[in-house]
């Protein structure tokens, strides 16, 4: 019988694989990352970084990488970043013309066009094997709008059809709203999709950035690495910088189970959020308490309805006096920053 599906029986997905580190602690093999913060945030010369380093095989940062073939899509500024980021980063690092092994691809991309993506898995599969392909910038990998449901769908199936077919983790660039700097700006059927989300906060005057974990889906969401960009052939190259903090970073830590149910808050504003008008509502979606607290349960370990009853009450009234959330007639949302 063609085209039959493979069911996995109780003792398949015992057995299936443990994820696998692609630079440990930031990208998983054969995952989908997003990469979010405002403009000028140097998002660019940190996805370079860690594309560089995954082909390169260098520590990023002290953090082990699995080496692979890397493709850097650039829907915007392909000159500068083939001409001048690129070969200078390898330089500043001193990297053999014989090991420089990058790819690029300087158009917009279509990812939610089944012919592009039929088109590009090919490419890459004339060239070699690819580890990871990062696509900056977000906003120009569609032909549909970033804020339209149909083109999610299409762009996500994309996606997931190259990690597929090629084996490649793909890193996504984008940029947040003007208004929420906690979200990239998309669809929420984007942002829930991606495996990994990784926050970045420039300061473009002291040439400093840090990148932090938001969210990984399937490992311990913590991590957060302060950078200065400095001058060096040509670019800006980051440098690791302890004394470099992100706002994240300097706020009260979240336990497991307050950092559980923020996780919880943010699946149940991709299933169920909406957008609110008027004053008293945030520019960004919000959520039903009652959706947010199901999700909790969904995910709770305590033994009892009374017990996940109280374990909810505790996370929310924590998360809201720390400044995570904000409710408003029965409804949550995610504070910015």
């Amino acid at each position: 019988m063609e085209n039959s599906l493979n069911l996995l029986s109780y003792t398949d997905m015992c057995n299936l694989p443990e994820p696998e580190w692609l630079v440990e602690g930031l990208i998983q093999k054969r995952s989908t990352a997003v990469m979010f913060g405002k403009s000028n945030a140097f998002k660019s010369f940190l996805a370079i970084d860690i594309g560089l380093s995954v082909d390169t095989g260098q520590d990023w940062h002290g953090n082990p990488v699995s080496p692979g073939g890397v493709l850097f899509v650039a829907t915007e500024g392909a000159n500068g970043v083939g001409r001048l980021r690129i070969p200078g980063w390898y330089d500043h690092h001193r990297i053999d013309e014989g090991d420089r092994r990058a790819f690029l691809y300087p158009k917009e991309i279509r990812l939610d066009v089944v012919d592009d993506i039929t088109a590009l898995i090919a490419a890459m599969n004339i060239r070699g094997n690819f580890a990871l392909v990062v696509i900056d910038i977000f906003g120009g990998s569609m032909a549909g709008s970033e804020i339209e449901d149909k083109t999610a769908r299409a762009w996500v199936h994309g996606v997931q059809r190259i990690l597929r077919e090629t084996g490649a983790s793909i890193l996504t660039v984008a940029h947040t709203g003007w208004q929420d700097d906690s979200r990239a700006r998309m669809h929420t059927h984007f942002w829930g999709s991606f495996d990994t989300r990784l926050k970045v906060e420039g300061d473009k005057e002291a040439l400093t950035a840090t990148l932090t974990v938001e969210r990984h889906k399937d490992a311990d969401s913590t991590g957060s690495w302060g950078f200065r960009l400095v001058q060096s052939h040509g670019t800006l190259v980051p440098e690791m910088d302890t004394s470099v903090k992100s706002t994240a970073a300097k706020k009260t830590a979240l336990s497991a189970k307050n950092r559980a149910a923020l996780n919880a808050l943010d699946d149940a504003i991709v299933e169920h959020g909406v957008r609110k008008l008027g004053s008293d509502w945030p520019p960004c979606n919000v959520v039903m308490i009652d959706h947010w607290r199901r999700h909790f349960y969904l995910h709770s370990a305590d033994d009892t309805a009374e017990a996940k009853r109280k374990a909810f009450q505790r996370a929310r009234d924590a998360l809201r006096e720390h400044g995570h959330v904000q409710f408003y007639d029965d409804h949550a949302w995610r504070c910015a920053g």
